[in-house]
């Protein structure tokens, strides 16, 4: 996380920040499950419309706040985590996450719960209305999560015929 950058500016439009990065790049980041997260009473004032709509970057760049000391707000670390959770996970995506895992096209569907012709669906991009959403946080849970993937993972034997005993 070191590369995270600092923040520039910041505006809200209903509960999607648009996050001005010190580096140059803008994105587009749905705070709507944050928001909804159980938290300290201090934190019910983001419950009023007009606070929530008042962000301002605070602490050198490190979080967006919505109080003047910049206790009540999301920092940046956590902000870049939410906007990498949110991008699309496409054809390309699941297939270079099969790639990072080592997994066969077998290996990757049971790992998911899905039938092979699936999962070939789904990397073709072929798959009516994309990857399902459900699909994605796991492709990127047990990515994340060694002990996730140790868990579920069962590795097949090698297809094909066995070789010949010598």
């Amino acid at each position: 996380m070191a590369d995270t950058p600092r923040i520039e500016s910041v505006s809200i439009a209903g509960t999607v920040l648009t996050v001005g990065w010190r580096d140059g790049t803008r994105e587009n980041i749905d705070i709507a499950g944050w928001l909804a997260r159980p938290g300290p009473d201090e934190f019910d004032i983001l419950k009023d419309p007009a606070v929530l709509a008042n962000p301002k970057v605070a602490n050198w760049g490190t979080v967006v706040a919505w109080d003047e000391e910049g206790d009540i707000g999301i920092d940046n670390i956590h902000l870049r985590l939410l906007a990498d959770q949110q991008k699309p996970f496409e054809a390309a995506d699941i297939a270079a996450w099969q790639e990072r895992l080592g997994l066969s096209n077998s290996e990757a569907a049971d790992l998911l719960g899905v039938g092979v012709s699936t999962f070939y669906t789904y990397k073709a991009g072929t798959a009516s209305g994309g990857i399902p959403r459900g699909i994605q946080i796991a492709c990127r849970a047990v990515e994340r999560d060694k002990l996730l993937f140790e868990a579920h993972y069962r590795p097949r034997p090698p297809a094909g015929r066995p070789p010949k005993a010598a």
